[in-house]
């Protein structure tokens, strides 16, 4: 009855190690990284930057109307923002979550402003 027990106790350790747990795309380092480069995959331009808002569904690839912000418009933005906000902005977009962009996206171009 012990080895028994013993067998059951150790089945359940098993199990629940948490090595078959994914994260998804709300990771830390799912896409993107954090602030202090410890991800593999670190957003370091404009270009980059725009392009996970829209893999991210924040953005759209391209929009006939001029007014409305797609994927050059935000390559343009950031570029215009000046070097050291330029620097904020990819940082920001490359620590934010998929969700975080999709919903408050435009909190990252707030460091834009002089």
């Amino acid at each position: 009855m012990r080895a028994w027990s013993c067998c059951l106790l150790l089945a359940l350790g098993a199990c629940g190690l948490g090595d078959d747990v994914a994260d998804g795309s709300r990771a830390q380092c799912a896409e993107g990284g954090a602030l202090n480069d410890s991800c593999a995959n670190n957003i370091t331009t404009a270009e980059q930057a725009c392009w996970r808002m829209v893999d991210c569904g924040a953005l759209r690839l391209h929009e006939d109307e001029y007014y409305r912000f797609d994927w050059s418009e935000c390559v343009e933005e950031i570029h215009d923002a000046g070097q050291v906000q330029e620097r904020l902005i990819v940082a920001c977009v490359g620590a934010s979550t998929c969700d975080q962009l999709k919903y408050a996206g435009g909190a990252c171009f707030a460091y834009g402003g002089n």
